[in-house]
């Protein structure tokens, strides 16, 4: 898929008209037909319901055009921080994150602490950083000990930030809210929405569910902000870990778990040998104050 491709796709999704969608991109309708038809190709299912001279989404249409709507907002973000940069002349930091949900009561801290600084903070995969995404454009990597490949550990060093564990998140008014824990037992006849795979929660899951003697639940995986707004909205029950829930709605309200589980470690990790700028210096000591005051 190319990002032009994906802006055809958003652009005849909004319209309903192929022939609308084309005029707005400035192209023949015919070269619109044939990118949307390549795209349903390559991804092996047809995103439309055609009907006379309007084009419809259908299920998979609405899924996929939840995705691409995050990419492009994402870049909208970006395209906006870089301007403020250019701007301003700010100052960088660049950190990669597993998950980056645990980490946004600390980076709100720094933030507000250093208002002249830039921190950048992207998200990547587990099989990301064993394909190299740790790359030299990033000056701190925050992770599991679990998520970060053998292959950085003579190339890293690092410090312990602080221990995570699962719990539940659901609604304020939900009978689970006012427990001091919750067993998984209790959960059987509850909608479970969980996290996506990609996210270093869904394999603890697992492990704790297995552990329990229960199946894993099946569906219903979205990403933490959508997991967020429908367990506020009383549609369902959640997972998040402990220090997500720093970070807390007013709607919700998150239950340690009873039954027994390995809480895992989270670090700091930065290149050996490499010296610091004084910015990323400044960084590395908040963050380490931050969790061992």
């Amino acid at each position: 898929m190319e990002l032009l491709q994906l802006k055809y796709f958003k652009t005849v999704a909004e319209k309903g008209k192929i022939s609308d969608a084309a005029q707005a991109l400035f192209i023949s309708a015919p070269a619109l037909s044939t990118s949307i038809a390549r795209l349903e190709k390559e991804l092996g299912v047809k995103l439309f319901d055609r009907s006379n001279n309007r084009i419809v989404l259908n299920r998979n249409g609405h899924i996929l055009l939840r995705y691409v709507n995050q990419v492009f907002t994402t870049l909208d973000c970006a395209k906006t921080e870089l301007h403020q940069s250019a701007m301003l002349q700010q100052q960088h930091i660049s950190i990669a994150s597993v998950a980056s949900t645990q980490w946004v009561d600390m980076i709100t801290a720094f933030s507000q602490e250093h208002p002249h600084f830039t921190l950048l903070c992207t998200s990547v995969t587990r099989a990301g950083l064993l394909n190299g995404d740790f790359s030299a454009q990033y000056s701190f990597l925050l992770a599991a000990e679990d998520d970060v490949p053998e292959i950085y550990s003579e190339r890293l060093d690092s410090a312990l930030l602080f221990e995570d564990h699962p719990v539940v998140m659901v609604h304020k008014d939900h009978p689970i809210a006012g427990q001091k824990a919750v067993a998984l037992e209790q959960l059987r006849d509850e909608t479970l929405f969980l996290p996506l795979q990609d996210f270093p929660l869904y394999d603890h899951l697992v492990k704790l569910f297995a552990n329990c003697g229960m199946p894993f639940p099946a569906g219903n995986a979205y990403s933490h902000l959508a997991t967020q707004q429908m367990t506020a909205q009383g549609l369902g029950v959640a997972f998040a870990t402990s220090h997500t829930a720093l970070a807390n709605p007013q709607q919700l309200r998150y239950v340690p778990i009873a039954d027994a589980y390995s809480p895992w470690r989270n670090r700091l990790y930065w290149r050996k040998n490499q010296s610091l700028t004084p910015e990323e210096a400044c960084f590395q000591k908040f963050i380490l104050n931050y969790y061992h005051p």
